[in-house]
Parts: structure tokens; sequence; C-alpha cells
């Protein structure tokens, strides 16, 4: 197993790597349109199908994280990711495509689940936040790559050598993910700890019993009493990450566009302000995270709570029509806050199953993908219906809005009455406290 760093550098990369073909869908769509025959259309149900067969797999995919283990589950993702790129390599047309779409959506399901797994094993809790922020960070960061470097290769060389020349990176990352990532099953112990300013330190036999001490989680496989499975009402969190990525997955999909029609730019700067968009909104992205981690545990549903409170504002000023500097900044915005939320969420499951991290994040991860299925469809039907962007912004703003009350709802999942505030700890870097550690 590699280092902390490490195992958090090469899940970036694979989450990122993992999503990129919804990515590669859109942006070689002129080149399929050309090549194909394609209609927007079919071309828009490639990325939905991709996200729809993700929310699925991410079902499934905690189990089999606790089965094989985080290392081997990513790994896995990237051999499904090279059988979806070679198919329509092997036959080209629309069906392969499907194909690619359905397997790489199973593969974005591993990917996600086994890094999540990954990285909060490999950090003590007071750092799941910021951790999990910059494994959510290789998203955009897939965004910003793509945006730049596909859309001219593809122009160039056609859509069929742009698959073919992502092959070899898969490869790698797999390897690199075989060699670096643990062997987590997506379980961790909460510990309790209950102690005052007034009572005396405690002993190395008390630090034992309430820390689990210095054994790597990779090398104990420690079940609750719950037994892996998930706290009651933990639906509330596929619920909340329904509605955020419903009401927010456009600022993705339908940037250029609206870049283009609806604020005046012109495709090629449609295209930059969406890649600068994304790589902007990584500070305030990190930067929520790290706040995160200070406030504790028990204040990220709130700071999640409000991210989503100002990406719905962020999209009343896209609705607007304000002008192009004005929607800039608001995409800038209603990015960061987004991406925060995501990674705020992440750590928040976490923190509400402990237990059972990876069914928590796969249950969490079909939310996404519910939201992310039906956001793009459901966007363009307002703009085609209403002849323009601004219903179809409130409407966005209306479904992040109730998100935000949505993560106020979950605070009280996996909570004990025992120890409602109780810490949860993942190895020796989280100290005894004389209060509830977060």
């Amino acid at each position: 197993m590699g280092s902390s760093r490490a195992i958090v550098a090469v899940s970036t990369v694979a989450v990122g790597l993992g999503t990129a073909p919804a990515f590669l869908f859109g942006f070689l769509g002129p080149v399929l349109q050309d090549d194909l025959g394609l209609s927007r259309t079919r071309i828009g149900l490639l990325v939905g199908l991709m996200f729809g067969l993700t929310g699925i797999g991410c079902l499934l995919a905690g189990r089999v994280t606790e089965r094989i283990g985080a290392r081997w589950t990513v790994v896995l993702s990237t051999v499904l990711l090279v059988v979806a790129l070679c198919a329509p390599l092997l036959s080209p047309g629309y069906p392969a495509l499907v194909g690619c779409a359905l397997v790489s959506g199973v593969g974005y399901a591993l990917a996600n689940v086994g890094t999540n797994v990954s990285v909060t094993a490999a950090l003590p809790v007071a750092r799941h936040a910021v951790g999990l922020a910059v494994k959510t960070a290789g998203v955009p960061g897939a965004v910003a790559v793509t945006s730049f470097v596909v859309p001219g290769l593809g122009a160039a060389y056609g859509w069929q050598p742009v698959l073919l020349w992502s092959v070899p990176v898969v490869v790698a990352v797999g390897v690199l993910a075989a060699a670096v990532l643990p062997d987590a099953r997506g379980r961790i112990t909460p510990a309790l700890d209950t102690t005052t300013a007034d009572d005396p330190p405690p002993s190395p036999a008390d630090l034992h019993e309430r820390h689990i001490g210095a054994t790597p989680l990779h090398e104990r496989d420690v079940r609750a009493d719950s037994g892996g499975r998930l706290p009651s009402g933990f639906w509330r969190f596929t619920l909340a990450a329904t509605l955020l990525i419903g009401g927010s997955q456009a600022i993705y999909s339908w940037a250029v566009p609206f870049l283009h029609e609806g604020a005046g730019a012109t495709l090629p700067v449609a295209g930059v302000l969406t890649a600068v968009a994304s790589l902007v909104a990584l500070a305030p992205m990190i930067g929520a995270a790290r706040l995160a981690d200070r406030l504790g545990t028990t204040r990220r549903l709130p700071l999640a709570a409000a991210l989503c409170a100002t990406l719905a504002v962020a999209e009343v000023v896209l609705a607007t029509g304000w002008g192009l500097a004005a929607a800039a900044v608001a995409l800038v915005v209603a990015t960061g806050a987004q991406l925060g939320a995501v990674s705020l969420m992440h750590a928040s499951v976490v923190a509400a199953a402990p237990h059972a991290v990876g069914r928590g994040s796969g249950a969490a991860m079909a939310g996404f993908y519910l939201g992310a299925l039906f956001a793009a469809p459901l966007f363009g039907l307002l703009v085609d219906v209403t002849g323009g962007y601004p219903v179809a912004w409130v409407s966005g703003a209306v479904l992040t809005t109730a998100a935000a009350a949505c993560f106020l709802w979950c605070r009280g999942v996996g909570r004990r009455p025992t120890a409602p505030d109780g810490p949860v700890t993942t190895g020796p870097a989280s100290p005894p406290t004389a209060r509830p550690a977060h």
C-alpha cells in the first residue's frame, strides 16, 4: 500500500478517468454527428445511459468493495473502462457506443465507491472532508482536460483515435491502483469518547479500547454492532444527492450552449470559460472542506446546506440574463458550491455509516446518478418549451434549495443516543480529546 498522499492522488485520477467517457461523448459530439449521423438527442442519451448505469451500479459497488477490497474494486473499474472504450473501436456504430456507455457507467460506479473507501481508510477522520474533496476534484479536472484537448484532437483525427489513445492511460491508472491503493473493505469502527475537561488523562489501555490504536485499517476487518447495515433513515442522503445533482448537473452539460446562446459568447470562448470555471472552482471546494474539518463532523451537513443555498442563488443569477461577465462569475460560484457540497456529503456519509462505508457510498452515489439521469433532459426540455434558459435555471435553484433542506434533515442519521456526537476514528492520527473529537 502506498502513502496517504499517493492513495489520494491515485484515487483522484481514477475517479476523474472513470467519468471521462461522459465528457468524451459531449466534446466529440460534432464529430460523431458528422461521422455517424447522430442527432444531439441520441448523443445526450449516451450520457444519460452512462450515469443511469452508474446509479444502479453504485447500489452493488458497496457490496463488491466489501467482498474484494477497495484496491481490486478500482482495478476492476479500469478493466471495464478498457472494455468499454474498445467496443466502438471493434464495431464502429451507435450500438457499440451504447454498450460503451453502459459498461463505463458500471465501471464508474466501482471507481467512485472504491476510491471513497480508499481515501477514508488512508486518512484520519479529521482529514476526511479534505481528502474526499481532493478526490472529487478529479471530476472537474477531467472536465478541464477533456474540454481543452478532446475537441481539437477529434476534429483533426476523428473520434476513434481519441478512444484508442485513451486506453493506455486507463491501463496505467489500473496498474497504479493495484500498486498503491489499500485492501480496505469499507468498515470503520465508531469510537465513543465521553471524557470531559475535568477527567484525568486516559491510560494507554483506554486509548486502545476507544480508538482501535495503531493497527492500520487495511490490516483489520472490524465490524460494528449493526453488522454492516446502513443506519435507519439513510435514504435521506440518497434523496439529498438526487436533489442536489438534479438541480445542478446543468452547470456542466449545458454550460457551453448557455454561454453561447444565452450570454452571447462564441463557442470557443464558451468552452474555455467552462474549463476555467471547473479549475477555479477547485479552490472554494477544497477551502470549504478544510473549514468543515476545522468545524467538526457535526457541522459538515449544515455547511453543505449553506453551499446548496449559495448554488441556488448563483443559478438565479444565471437566470437573470445580466450579461456574459455576470454569467461567468455565477458559473464559477455555482461550480465551486456544487463540488464543495458533494465532497462534504461524501465525508458526512462516512460519519453516518462508519461500519458500512462502501454501502453508504453506494447508496449516496445512487442518488447522485439518479439526479444526473434526469437533470440534462429536464433542463433541455424546459429550454425547448419556454424558448429560453431562465425557467430552466430557476427550476434548478428550486431543486438545490430542497437539497439544502434535505441535508439539514440528514443530521440525525446514524447518531447513537448514548453518544450523539461521538467520533469515528480511523487510526492513530485521531487522538483523544477533552470533548467529542471530530
